[in-house]
């Protein structure tokens, strides 16, 4: 089972997370630092670590910084951004830059513990706030069509759900298809639209409504 590393210079926001990882993940290590050197030192030292559980406003980092260098020196670690903004352009920039998931710190035990067994079960949270609502009026996004991104219909029903942050499983069950044909389709989704990952594949699809 891989580690969790939790990054807060709040002990009693650390001590939450903790029991909330212990209680989704039994058995499962988990770590606990205070600064993004911290964490790097952290990283670089024990590949196991697998999830990191990030707030924003750390010593050492400022906004995205800390996101953007994970993500570009640990790119196989999942990053949930843990933050007490709730700002929407913030959140959407974090999940366009690569994180797994963006917990606001107001949100519910429940919720939170939902959202953490989501990321590790390898899909990407995305605050309900995010997926019903805007801070202003957009253009309505054009709809998803799979030929215009060189796809076929099945491909595209894999980009919209994981747009919706599913997993393998939940894909599964949702198109009725066993976990490892979607696993196979997933990889040959990713190969058509030239990325090489799902978060980045999620980032897509959300650019797009379902037809």
């Amino acid at each position: 089972m891989p580690k969790a590393l939790i990054a807060d210079d709040h002990a009693l926001i650390r001590s939450g997370l903790r029991e909330m990882l212990e209680g989704c993940a039994p058995g499962m290590p988990v770590l606990e630092v205070e600064t993004l050197p911290q964490v790097i030192d952290c990283l670089g030292r024990d590949p196991e670590i697998g999830l990191v559980l990030l707030d924003l406003v750390i010593p050492g980092a400022r906004g995205l910084e800390g996101l953007d260098l994970l993500r570009q020196h640990f790119p196989a670690v999942a990053v949930i951004v843990v933050s007490a903004d709730e700002t929407p352009a913030l959140i959407r920039r974090a999940l366009a830059a690569g994180a797994a998931g963006y917990l606001p710190k107001s949100t519910r035990t429940e919720v939170m513990a939902g959202a953490l067994r989501l990321v590790l079960a390898g899909g990407v949270y995305v605050p309900p706030s995010i997926i019903d609502g805007e801070e202003e009026p957009r253009p309505e996004r054009p709809a998803l069509d799979p030929k215009t991104l060189g796809l076929t219909e099945r491909q595209g029903e894999i980009l919209a759900l994981l747009g919706e942050g599913l997993t393998n499983r939940a894909i599964g069950d949702r198109l009725g298809l066993a976990e490892q044909t979607v696993k196979n389709q997933v990889s040959q989704t990713l190969r058509r639209l030239g990325i090489a990952s799902r978060i980045e594949a999620a980032v897509l699809a959300r650019r797009y409504r379902r037809p």
